[in-house]
């Protein structure tokens, strides 16, 4: 006979792995200051990739002042104003970075916590019903 609330457990664990497969048990398997390091690598690569979009946009937009300003251009300013808005984005990208992968890591540990725990209780259920075996020997068997 299936016991329910076993039944039950096994449904609901698979459930979970189903829907966080890719999601919480692979993050847990990082440590938290790895998993941030991580999203903030991420971050400096896609924001770079951003920024230098961004810039070859705008010099596409502003050519013909550019190529007509190019014997009165004043490079120095205009270096230092790119890589502060660099520095700037990167800033701000990196903190939501942050902050989201941390949020993300808080969530995926708590659900691993809860599946672990549910994962514990299934273990109890049978190893009591391994204990109930040795000790009284199999009535199921004996009714059918």
């Amino acid at each position: 006979m299936v016991d329910k609330d076993k039944l039950c457990r096994m449904i609901g664990l698979a459930r979970f792995e189903k829907k966080n497969e890719d999601k919480a048990l692979r993050i847990n398997t990082s440590y938290e200051q790895d998993f941030i390091a991580n999203a903030l690598i991420r971050n400096f690569i896609i924001t770079t990739i951003a920024f230098v979009l961004v810039m070859v946009v705008i010099v596409m937009f502003r050519l013909d002042v550019l190529l007509s300003n190019l014997n009165n251009l004043n490079l120095r300013p205009l270096i230092a104003a790119v890589v502060l808005g660099y520095l700037i984005m990167l800033a701000f990208f990196s903190v939501i970075s942050f902050t989201l992968a941390k949020l993300r890591y808080a969530r995926a540990a708590s659900g691993v916590e809860q599946y672990r725990y549910e994962l514990e209780k299934l273990r109890k259920v049978y190893r009591a019903e391994d204990a109930l075996r040795r000790r009284g020997g199999d009535d199921d068997e004996e009714e059918a």
